[in-house]
């Protein structure tokens, strides 16, 4: 008799785990949209398509005014802030749909450096990157510190904290390299330039979108291909300031 429970038992375990994919696949992927994502493909697309859209965004805004730069680093900030646990599987590694406090501190931690970018138009514009990218580091730290000792995936969540500040406060160089390209005469060349090598540079984002998980809501997927934009501007901003001086 106990042998035939625990073959039912089972039985109902291998039709119910299928059934809870069918729902989970259903919630997060179908609605307005349809089912884009659903396949390792179509998501590579829609990350394809992010970056893409990202990086259209950013050059236009750049050649525009530093202000319109710094509401599409906005945009971008809040992209990063919202999908990067659902990006990294974190979210999904400990269980849950969104990591708040890791979003809230990435949110934080961007809007800082994309504000203050848009007041200091100094030469070394980008010296407090660091200082607010610490201060992120140490508040992922202690929010792991305050879910205590054996969290599920504690590493994991400090190392996706961290990396997802970088993404987020390297959206300030976009900035910067709207108000170098307002400041400089040849700075149209010098930018191209710079982005140029930035995106050859960046072809680490590459790598990236390869190593993140292949299931996941879409947000993750928008994340991944808005990150390695991000990081172009610090890059751009870098370079067409060094060519800027090796020229002068």
């Amino acid at each position: 008799m106990n042998k035939e429970n625990a073959v039912a038992k089972t039985h109902r375990f291998e039709t119910f785990v299928p059934q809870l994919r069918e729902r989970r696949d259903r919630i997060v992927y179908e609605g307005r949209v349809g089912r884009i994502g659903a396949t390792s493909s179509s998501r590579y697309r829609l990350v394809a398509t992010a970056a893409t859209l990202t990086l259209i965004s950013f050059l236009i805004a750049t050649v525009i005014h530093p202000i319109l730069t710094a509401a599409v680093g906005v945009l971008a900030v809040a992209f990063i802030a919202g999908g990067w646990p659902a990006a990294t599987g974190v979210a999904e590694l400990r269980r849950v749909n969104r990591v708040v406090p890791h979003s809230c501190i990435i949110l934080g931690a961007g809007l800082a450096a994309v504000a203050v970018s848009l007041v200091d138009t100094g030469v070394e514009r980008l010296t407090f990157l660091p200082a607010i990218a610490a201060v992120g580091v140490v508040a992922s730290f202690i929010v792991e510190l305050i879910r205590g000792e054996g969290a599920i995936g504690r590493l994991e969540s400090v190392i996706s904290c961290i990396t997802g500040v970088l993404a987020a406060v390297s959206v300030a160089g976009w900035v910067a390299l709207a108000d170098f390209y307002r400041a400089s005469q040849s700075s149209s060349l010098l930018i191209g330039i710079g982005v140029g090598i930035a995106l050859i540079l960046g072809t680490f984002g590459i790598r990236m979108i390869s190593a993140g998980p292949k299931e996941g809501p879409r947000r993750g997927a928008i994340t991944l291909g808005v990150t390695p934009v991000a990081f172009v501007g610090v890059l751009g901003y870098l370079i067409a300031l060094f060519i800027s001086h090796v020229v002068v």
